[in-house]
Parts: structure tokens; C-alpha cells; sequence
């Protein structure tokens, strides 16, 4: 009779802590990573400081450095329990790699090993780890936010974190609402005795407008909201107790608040126009009859319809295309010489816009209006002379051109907030620039004059992208190094920015997500990103909406959220403000469309 094998017993480790504690962990250090602040000191390389015209050296940062040190440690936190796991656990934790997860982990390292090259190769290395000031998002955060997104794919795998992520989730939206509407009314974040204390902060903090709380800009706090009111909204569920009920709903409601209190139109219109569609998907999924179906269609297309109206008379103008026109660049531009360029010669300065252009030469280094000549499209003009020596004219063309006429400058105001100010030297003219930079030319991103005129439209974005693209000629494999686009803009296309902004203003970043990838670690690296996200669409909206699956509310608020996130990014950059959610979220979101979760 033949003996049975004995197996060797195994010594069984896991514990419900041991399996749960780490996504815990993980989403309430996401949630709370845009409120951690700490006053930091930083001495600046000279390069940076001739870069945005500093003159000290120090520079004090409670936003986002610290932010970037606490995200590193979240993500060193995460890769050192995955090995302890790894070790000590028995039986060990599935890892649910599938074959498109296979190529999407691929993709990222692709993305990662082009953003180490590009950061190593970089002319300004020693400031692509961990950012530059004001742009604290170097290739360190990029690993971070890299292992945040592996961290939630794996460690949100069963109901009882994805239940305790949910309530995070549920408890940050009710707090951004709160948040947003102390500082509404003029309680900021930043000033509470509290967090002054901890944070080290120095002095009061003073925003504009729009609600911005802990996200330094009310850009990337709309962004931010926008992105997670689809699945706030699909959070809202009978299933739980009532308090729970209350809670989504409260939730829901501040964080719609928090959203249009940023005044972040781009935001605005994307969140809540993907929350509407949400809805219209869940009443489609309930059992309700046809009609009253059809009328929920109805009033939210009706709703699309009067908001539309709504916002655009709200918009100052007479007609509906000046309405319009202000909506896209807004009405402070309108009463201006519209500049395009501007021509410097030995003895004549041009100013060039669509239709005009006026000349004005002199022939000695001495000026006086009496010895000055004016040209409008070729033909000679007399300006009327004021007692200090401010030249007007009478032709139509002209109406927003004044030239002050100084010892040895040509002052131009020609409508906006800023002169055009030009010195006459001894072998010819110069413009004067942000921090004061003598121009023998003055540069121009683009020579196309229906692209010159586009630049306002989007408060400036089509300018800034423009400019971002001129630059990439060199950015197929490598990019030039994460946080160095201030480096390679053009900052002194002078007419493009009076245009945009009436003042010059220095760009440090491409305001494109996608353009941002390509100018910090190459092309090739943008393509991996596409694909990922791609891929995550594609997946999301056969898992979400496919005939052979149940509809599932929280997995398609998750992808509303993704696309959210996904459409705003092309009107904004990725930073440590908003970026780690969405990372954390894209993650869930794949463990979601690809595996699911574990009930037990």
C-alpha cells in the first residue's frame, strides 16, 4: 500500500491588517497631501535667478517643495512595505498582471527611462529632480506619482479598502466645500492660527478672486474639483445607512461649490457637463418607464441649453458675437493698436499690426518731436504736439497710438497697461524687455499673422503652446529636463504678451499637460502616456458600457473622473497640486476595468 506524501505545512502570516492597512494608508495620505505646508528657505543656482530676474538668492516655499518631499515619502513608503510583503507574507498577495497591464507597466517605464535620459542629459540637471521655483515637478515626482499610481492598481484590490477609500474620498470632498467657502468669504486656509503655526508660515496669505485654498493657482483647484465630482456623484447610493446617504450627498453638493467658486471656466464647463452625462447614463440604468426617462433627457439638454445662454449673457458686449469674442479673450484688449510686431532698424522703429503700420525715424541720437518722422503705410503724417512732448494723430489708424517723445527714448502707448518702450543708442534702436533686457530685435514665436492674432484666445494658452511647439525640434527621443520649459520659452515676443495680458509676464510652464510631456522627457514618452490613457478609455467605456457587463455606477464615475482629468489637461500642466489623485486614481481605475476587486 503505497504511503501518502506528506505536504509541508505552511506557516500562514497574512492577517486582515497586513492586507488592508497599506491602501488605507494610501488614500488618506493622498487626501491630505494638498493641505501638508511647510515654510522652506531655498538658495536659488544663478541660472534660475537670471531666469525669472531675481535678485536674492533665497526664496522661501510653503507649497510645493514640501509637497513633493511628502509625496517621495509616500512613494518610498509604499515600495519598501512591497517588499516586506513580499518577504513575510504567506501565502503571498496575488499580483493580478494581465496582458494589457503588462503593456501599460511597460509604457510607463518607457516613459520613466526617457525622463531619467532627459533629466541626465538636461543642461540644467541639478534643477530636473526636484523642480525650480514656482514649478516644483521634477523627475522625482514623476517616479512618485509613477508608484502611487502601481501602489493603488495593487494594494486597492479588496471591498473593505475600496469602501474606506470611497469615505476619504467622501470626507476631502466635504472639506474642499468648506474650505472653499471660509475662503469665499474671507477665511484662507493658510491663516488659520493652526496651520500658520505648523507650517512655519510668515505673514498673512492674500489670493485673488477665485477660491485657490492649499493649490497655490484657482486653475489647478478647479482642476482638481472637476475631476472628482463625476465619481463624488456616483458615490451617492441607498445601499449604505442613511448618515452614509447624507454624507455623498453633502459631499456632492460642496464640492459643486467649491468648483464654481474657482471660477475656472474650462473646469467648470468639463465637470460638471461629464457629471450631467453621468446622471443622464444612471437614470438610464434604472428601472423607471420610457417617458420619464426621455424627460430627464429633456431638462438636462434644456439645462445645457439655458446655462449656455445663461453664461454668455451674463458676458459684457452688445451682440452675441462681441459676447462671444469676450467669453474666449476676454473685453480688456478691445481698445488697442492690436500689435503684431516690431521692426528695429539703425534709424527707424516699426510697429506692425493687421492692417497699419507706423513709422517712426530719426536721424540724430538727440530726440525732439520737432526732428522725428511719422509714417502710417507709407505715407508721412503730422502729429499734434502736447506741452511734454506727447505726439497723437489724427488718422483713424492711429486712434489708440500715442508716442511719448523722451531725450533718448520713444515711449509707444498704444492702449495696454504696459508701453512700448524703445532707446535709441548710438548704432541704432533697442526695445526694452521683462527685467529691463535691451532687444537690438524683438523675437517672434510665430510668423504667421492669423496665428499672432489667435495668441489672447484661452487667456493666453494658444500663445504659450505655440511658443512650447517652437521649441521641440530637438525633443523626438529626450526632452530638454522636467521643470525646465522657463529656460526655452520665448519670453520676449513683447507684442504677443501685451496682447494677452496688456503688461509682459513671464511663462514658465506650456499649460498642456501633453505639451509638457514632450518638452520634459521627449515625444516618445508623450506617445507612452497617450497610450496608457488610451488604453484606460478604451477599456473603461467597453467595461462600463458593454452588453455583456452590469452596470457598474462607482466604475463609471471613476472613468468620468479619468476623462475629466484627461480633457482639462490640455488646457493645463501637471503639478503636485492635483497630479497625485489623479494618478491614484487612474490606478484604481485599472484595477477596476482589468481585475475588479475581492468581496471577502
Amino acid at each position: 500500500m503505497e504511503q501518502k506524501q506528506q505536504r509541508t505545512p505552511v506557516k500562514m502570516s497574512v492577517s486582515p491588517w497586513k492586507l488592508t492597512l497599506p491602501g488605507k494608508i494610501l488614500a488618506v495620505c493622498l487626501c491630505i497631501l494638498p493641505f501638508f505646508t511647510r515654510a522652506i528657505t531655498l538658495n536659488l543656482p544663478q541660472s534660475v535667478r537670471n531666469a525669472y530676474f531675481l535678485g536674492d538668492a533665497a526664496y522661501s516655499d510653503f507649497e510645493q517643495l514640501c509637497r513633493e518631499w511628502f509625496l517621495l515619502a509616500i512613494a518610498a513608503a509604499a515600495v519598501v512595505w512591497f517588499c516586506y510583503e513580499q518577504i513575510t507574507l504567506r501565502p503571498k498577495r496575488k499580483l493580478p498582471l494581465t496582458r494589457i497591464m503588462t503593456v501599460v507597466f511597460l509604457f510607463l517605464g518607457i516613459y520613466l527611462l526617457l525622463g531619467l535620459l532627459s533629466s541626465v542629459t538636461s543642461d540644467y540637471a541639478g534643477q530636473t529632480w526636484m523642480g525650480i521655483y514656482m514649478l516644483y515637478e521634477g523627475y522625482l515626482a514623476l517616479v512618485g506619482y509613477a508608484v502611487v499610481f502601481a501602489a493603488a492598481w495593487y494594494w486597492i484590490d479588496r471591498k473593505e479598502v475600496l469602501d474606506f477609500t470611497k469615505t476619504c474620498l467622501t470626507v476631502l470632498a466635504i472639506v474642499l466645500g468648506v474650505l472653499a467657502l471660509l475662503e469665499h468669504y474671507g477665511m484662507c486656509y493658510y491663516n488659520n492660527f493652526l496651520v500658520q503655526k505648523l507650517g512655519a508660515l510668515p505673514g498673512i496669505v492674500g489670493y485673488g478672486d477665485g477660491v485657490v485654498m492649499t493649490f497655490g493657482n484657482a486653475d489647478y483647484f478647479g482642476m482638481y474639483c472637476a475631476m472628482l465630482l463625476p465619481l463624488m456623484t456616483a458615490l451617492i447610493a441607498r445601499e449604505g445607512t442613511t448618515k452614509r446617504l447624507v454624507a455623498q450627498l453633502i459631499a456632492a453638493v460642496l464640492l459643486a461649490a467649491a468648483l464654481l467658486l474657482s471660477h475656472v471656466m474650462n473646469a467648470i464647463l468639463i465637470g460638471f457637463g461629464l457629471t450631467l452625462i453621468f446622471l443622464v447614463v444612471w437614470a438610464f440604468h434604472t428601472n423607471w418607464k420610457r417617458a420619464v426617462k426621455g424627460g430627464i433627457c429633456g431638462a438636462a439638454a434644456a439645462a445645457v441649453v439655458i446655462g449656455g445662454f445663461g453664461f454668455l449673457w451674463s458676458r459684457s458686449g452688445d451682440t452675441f458675437s462681441e459676447k462671444f469674442r469676450h467669453t474666449m479673450i476676454g473685453a480688456a484688449q478691445e481698445d488697442t493698436f492690436r500689435l503684431l510686431s516690431v521692426d528695429l532698424s539703425e534709424n527707424t522703429v516699426a510697429l506692425h499690426n493687421a492692417d497699419t503700420t507706423l513709422e517712426v525715424s530719426a536721424n540724430s541720437s538727440a530726440l525732439s518731436p520737432q526732428q522725428l518722422t511719422f509714417t502710417c503705410n507709407g505715407t508721412e503724417i503730422v502729429p499734434q504736439i502736447s506741452a511734454d512732448g506727447t505726439c497723437t494723430f489724427a488718422e483713424p489708424e492711429l486712434q489708440h497710438c500715442q508716442v511719448q517723445v523722451q531725450t533718448d527714448r520713444l515711449d509707444f502707448n498704444l492702449g495696454y497697461a504696459t508701453p512700448l518702450e524703445t532707446i535709441r543708442e548710438a548704432d541704432g534702436w533697442v526695445a526694452v524687455g521683462i527685467g529691463k533686457t535691451e532687444l537690438k530685435t524683438v523675437p517672434k514665436t510665430c510668423d504667421s499673422e492669423k496665428i499672432q492674432q489667435c495668441y489672447p484666445y484661452l487667456n493666453g494658452r494658444v500663445f504659450v503652446w505655440a511658443n512650447t511647439i517652437s521649441t521641440l525640434g530637438d525633443c523626438w527621443l529626450l526632452g530638454h529636463g522636467p521643470a525646465t520649459t522657463i529656460f526655452y520659452l520665448n519670453q520676449n515676443d513683447l507684442p504677443a504678451l501685451l496682447n494677452i495680458f496688456s503688461t509682459y509676464v513671464l511663462y514658465n510652464k506650456p499649460h498642456s499637460w501633453y505639451l509638457q510631456i514632450a518638452q520634459d522627457t521627449g515625444i516618445v514618452s508623450l506617445v507612452m502616456i497617450l497610450g496608457i490613457l488610451v488604453l484606460f478609455l478604451v477599456c473603461g467605456f467597453r467595461k462600463c458600457f458593454g452588453k455583456q457587463e452590469k452596470w457598474d455606477p462607482f466604475r463609471t464615475g471613476l472613468l468620468f473622473s479619468i476623462l475629466a482629468y484627461v480633457l482639462m489637461a490640455f488646457l493645463n500642466d501637471s503639478l503636485i497640486y492635483h497630479a497625485p489623485m489623479f494618478w491614484f486614481l487612474l490606478g484604481i481605475g485599472w484595477r477596476q476595468m482589468t481585475v475588479g476587486i475581492t468581496e471577502e
